[in-house]
């Protein structure tokens, strides 16, 4: 894998504000497989995203007040002593890591460990973050039908 991260360049059309639709994809790495472990080494472990306003909003629908999971200080997640998301828990029994809100979680959250950097207004480049679910051997593999299942509506809300 290149050490810069890019696994692919993605352009958007750019004629509509509401609706983005690819145009192409060029994956610079083949056959990339994903399957989270569970484990929670990185994603929630190493300290609270910074939250947009549509986190914020979600949580609230879910019914979380922003003093139980808003660090207004940095604009960020709150974390536990332990520099752990305040919604992980473990499940002792199963022995894995569970996100109490897993269905309202923040964006970074919802991508990880993939990562959208803005190129121009109509194009990003799709970026790896470091996971132990990479290349896992039955993984999904990462191709345009996994960024458009996967990916696509949270990059929308992020950036359009």
């Amino acid at each position: 894998m290149e050490s810069d991260g890019n696994i692919a360049r993605i352009s958007f059309e750019s004629r509509t504000r509401n609706v983005r639709n690819i145009t192409f994809i060029t994956f610079f790495i083949r056959n990339l497989r994903f399957k989270c472990k569970r484990c929670a080494t990185f994603c929630c472990k190493l300290g609270g995203p910074t939250l947009s306003l549509k986190d914020v909003e979600r949580l609230r629908k879910a019914g979380y007040k922003e003093v139980e999971f808003l660090d207004g200080a940095h604009g960020s997640l709150k974390n536990k002593a332990d520099s752990s998301c305040v919604f992980l828990q473990l499940d002792k029994e199963r022995r894995f890591y569970e996100c109490s809100v897993y269905d309202s979680r923040p964006a970074f959250c919802r991508l990880y460990p993939f990562h959208f950097e803005k190129i121009s207004s109509s194009s990003f480049m799709l970026k790896i973050l470091p996971c132990r679910g990479i290349n896992r051997r039955y993984g999904e593999l990462v191709d345009e039908r996994f960024v458009i299942v996967h990916l696509l509506d949270t990059v929308r809300d992020l950036c359009f």
